[in-house]
């Protein structure tokens, strides 16, 4: 059977109600999601680690109240300075 350039809208689509663009588009959301997650995971990790080593160092000078909302202070511009540049 030959096919005429007018014919091709006769016949059913093979792929009738699938989008191809929306299948990609649902599988890059879940990567981002995912990867996402992961930074979010990876950021909390490295977050963690630093407190903890502030807490040592805290805690091995024996600093005082003030002294700790100083270190406080001053590790929070520099947070704040970084935008997460080195993530």
């Amino acid at each position: 059977m030959q096919m005429k350039r007018n014919d091709r809208n006769q016949f059913p689509a093979l792929w009738s109600g699938f989008d191809a663009a929306k299948a990609g588009c649902e599988q890059t959301a879940i990567l981002i999601r995912s990867a996402r997650a992961e930074a979010m995971a990876d950021a909390a990790v490295k977050f963690s680690g630093h407190l903890d080593r502030l807490a040592t160092h805290v805690a091995n000078e024996g600093l005082s109240a003030a002294e700790i909302v100083e270190l406080m202070r001053q590790e929070s511009e520099q947070f704040c300075n970084v935008k997460f540049e080195n993530c």
